[in-house]
């Protein structure tokens, strides 16, 4: 497989050699170190899968004039790095809709979950750049392409958890918020059980309820109104009973 490629625009040099020797212990490749004057170029010429961006890039153009640009011009994601912002910068920097900001010193846990998490949310480890750089080119559906992975990342306090599909029991709607259901644990998730369906793929999950979402794959039992799990059961909607019954191969 592939290693994702980072381009690491930091105008602090001993910094970015630094941050470039702990993605390749990660397992990450460097495609390119800028100091920004040059990233936008860079990003073309190299086509990285993410770009780390110091917010507080010196020159004409600083990190969130890039940020902006990448915003505009590429399908990638971008994560801000800075030591410090004043609220006018951050205030800007927030308007870029970046996937993550890491606060110097950054730890090498905060790194790779930072760049796992980017990486995931624009689909795959390998988006390209729009072919002709004018940003016209479309944010894929996640329910129009292929499952890259077979787990989701779920914030829990100041952690950032893995949590794999198969051990996905149900996902249960409370107000505009989502429980997933594990064996083991219950884990509240700042996503509606809208947002929940399109995100979890179609092929294992399916809705039975308007308030649950079952695994296919992990239904020991079907009963008149309810679905039957190893760990309790969730009823079913009346109007999702005919989808769900089709769904089986019932003899």
């Amino acid at each position: 497989m592939t290693k994702p490629k980072i381009l690491i625009s930091e105008d602090e040099v001993i910094i970015a050699e630094d941050i470039a020797a702990t993605l390749e212990d990660l397992g990450y490749e460097t495609c390119a170190i800028d100091s920004g004057e040059d990233t936008i170029d860079m990003i073309r010429e190299t086509q990285p899968d993410l770009v780390l961006l110091d917010i507080n890039l010196r020159g004409e153009a600083d990190g969130v004039d890039i940020g902006s640009r990448i915003k505009e011009e590429f399908n990638i994601p971008f994560i801000y790095l800075t030591a410090y912002a004043d609220r006018a910068t951050i205030d800007r920097a927030k308007k870029t809709e970046p996937d993550a900001f890491l606060v110097k010193p950054f730890d090498e846990k905060s790194l790779r979950s930072a760049i796992e998490i980017a990486l995931y949310k624009h689909g795959n480890s390998h988006k390209e750049p729009n072919g002709n750089g004018n940003g016209n080119g479309a944010h894929p559906n996640p329910k129009d392409q292929e499952v890259a992975t077979d787990y989701i990342f779920v914030k829990v306090k100041h952690r950032i958890i893995k949590v794999h599909y198969s051990d996905i029991l149900w996902v249960e709607a409370y107000d505009n918020y989502s429980f997933i259901v594990t064996a083991e644990q219950k884990y509240l998730v700042s996503s509606t059980l809208k947002d929940m369906e399109q995100k979890l793929p179609s092929q294992n999950f399916v809705r039975v309820h308007r308030s649950y979402i079952a695994n296919l794959d992990k239904i020991e039992a079907l009963e008149e109104n309810s679905v039957v799990f190893a760990k309790g059961d969730i009823p079913i909607g009346k109007s999702y009973k005919k989808m769900l019954m089709s769904r089986f191969n019932i003899i």
